[in-house]
């Protein structure tokens, strides 16, 4: 699928939201991640990396502040 081709559903899908119930909104939502990545679940590795990131998020020992002064 080109860009242009996607760009068309995700303009039609945009469109009709407003008439959509919550969970057509999910479902367009999958449908739209399965169009633009068919091959991201496929990916190896991909669970590793997010177990990886979600420990590395838990492991903060603090959160750091702006202060734009």
């Amino acid at each position: 699928m080109t860009r242009k081709e996607y760009e068309l559903v995700f303009q039609a899908f945009k469109s009709y939201r407003c008439y959509m119930t919550r969970e057509q909104e999910v479902l367009s939502e999958k449908i739209l991640d399965d169009l633009f990545y068919p091959e991201f679940d496929k990916l190896a590795g991909v669970d590793d990396l997010v177990a990886d990131a979600e420990e590395a998020l838990a492991n903060e020992s603090e959160i750091k502040s702006l202060n734009f002064r």
